[in-house]
């Protein structure tokens, strides 16, 4: 009985290092893809953009015909959507 539950946990152990090998593995993936879209968006910034935009600018918003001032560090507050994407700064020389 003691071998067979040392068989059973060596087997467990054994599938154990194999999925933290496949996740490391994933991770790496992630990591080099996250790397990747990095440098297109320092691209992006760098020929449609300002590269050096920064969270305090005031940024002059036409909303429906009124114009609204905020800073820009409010309008990207929230990372990854279109508000971010718009107004982190990558777009400036296209917008104006």
């Amino acid at each position: 009985a003691k071998q067979h539950l040392k068989a059973t946990l060596d087997h467990h152990e054994q599938a154990l290092k194999e999925q933290v090998a496949k996740l490391e593995d994933n991770e790496n993936s992630l990591k080099e893809r996250l790397k990747e879209l990095n440098g297109k968006k320092l691209e992006a910034t760098q020929s449609n953009g300002d590269v050096d935009a920064a969270n305090d600018d005031l940024i002059e918003v036409n909303a429906g015909g009124k114009i609204i001032a905020a800073r820009r560090s409010t309008l990207t507050q929230l990372k990854g959507t279109r508000m971010e994407a718009l107004f982190s700064g990558r777009w400036d020389k296209k917008l104006q």
